[in-house]
């Protein structure tokens, strides 16, 4: 028997596409034969993974699937001739791309579509968070359980400083940054606000950055908005940076924000925790739940408000310290070593119901 994992696509330095390598190393070293293979490979990741074109399978292995998007791979996976297990790594409301981004809300549409056909081939289903999950459940899946992302402190804090970087915005500033693809609900333009409230009403000496690649029809927004609001030297659009860039910019930020109105787990959020920064998000989706006590919750995000928190929280040492403490129960709780342990009690559970599957027993 071999544990085969399948991905629409392998992508270097990608979230879901890093999950996928760690599972296959955790399988790997809890003594399961392992194969990965995807229907996109990116050239430029140093590790064994398979074309869809060489895939080969029989009924006794258990295949695992990524799950990100609309694709039409996804066909493939739902018409799979046995039953799977589902990592669902979630899909954005299609309503989030409404008249901004038609192929995107296409994607997400028939993302939903197909999640439903695929969960009545699944056996068993992980999810980042309950939040996953419960979707999931609502499908009709009957096995489910919180698998959350393997986000390894070392592997961010081993990346050297990239010092002109951090010379040219560690100059007595409050950085704020936030991290993630820019679109829609993730909310930048909300970020945007913020500082500008920030700046106008507490202090003048503030700037955001913002890192990751944005949808063109969204960066116009976003450019016009900082342009309209003479904003040209308090926010910097850092676009896709390098691993080395970015474990600076979180170096020399003062705090990490997330105004996202959507997330299946969100990991700048524990990487804000890793460096050690206070992170203020809006509580939405799985954010309270990656979050746990380490960060802020945002329940009213509206500019005055969210910068009045920012400044007065930066403020107080009593719970920067309290946020200290929950930063490290947190990171604890996700560490390689749970992960591990979490991987192994769930893998029981599936050859238990994959061997009555095998066996032709109810599931």
């Amino acid at each position: 028997m071999r544990i085969i994992q399948v991905a629409h696509a392998m992508t270097k330095d990608d979230g879901a596409s890093r999950h996928v390598l760690n599972m296959d190393h955790i399988l790997k070293q809890l003594g399961y034969d392992t194969v990965m293979f995807s229907h996109k490979i990116d050239a430029r990741i140093e590790a064994d993974i398979h074309s869809m074109e060489e895939f080969d399978a029989d009924a006794k292995d258990i295949l695992i699937y990524q799950m990100t998007s609309g694709t039409s791979f996804n066909q493939w996976v739902y018409r799979y001739p046995h039953k799977i297990v589902l990592y669902y790594h979630n899909i954005t409301p299609a309503r989030y791309f409404f008249g901004n981004a038609w192929g995107s809300w296409f994607k997400c549409l028939k993302g939903r579509r197909d999640l439903r056909r695929i969960v009545g081939n699944a056996f068993y289903g992980w999810g980042a968070s309950e939040y996953s999950c419960q979707e999931l459940k609502d499908l009709g899946l009957a096995h489910t359980s919180v698998m959350p992302a393997v986000v390894e402190p070392q592997h961010y804090l081993g990346y050297g400083l990239v010092q002109p970087l951090y010379e040219k915005y560690h100059d007595g500033w409050l950085n704020l940054l936030i991290v993630g693809r820019g679109v829609p609900h993730k909310k930048q333009d909300e970020a945007i606000a913020i500082t500008n409230y920030y700046k106008e009403h507490i202090s003048a000496k503030v700037r955001l950055i913002i890192v990751g690649n944005i949808k063109p029809s969204f960066a116009k927004k976003l450019h016009a908005m900082v342009d309209s609001l003479e904003l040209a030297k308090h926010v910097v659009f850092a676009g896709q940076v390098s691993n080395e860039e970015l474990c600076t910019l979180y170096r020399l930020s003062d705090a990490v924000l997330s105004m996202s109105e959507h997330e299946g787990f969100c990991v700048p959020l524990v990487e804000g925790m890793i460096f050690g920064k206070p992170v203020f998000a809006y509580s939405c989706a799985a954010v309270p739940e990656t979050l746990g006590r380490a960060g802020i919750l945002l329940s009213d995000k509206t500019p005055a408000v969210a910068a009045e928190c920012i400044h007065r929280s930066l403020q107080d040492q009593v719970l920067l310290e309290q946020l200290a403490v929950g930063r490290r129960e947190r990171l604890q709780e996700l560490s390689y070593d749970n992960i591990v342990k979490k991987i192994e009690y769930d893998m029981q559970k599936i050859l238990e119901l994959w061997g009555r599957q095998t066996n032709g027993n109810q599931l």
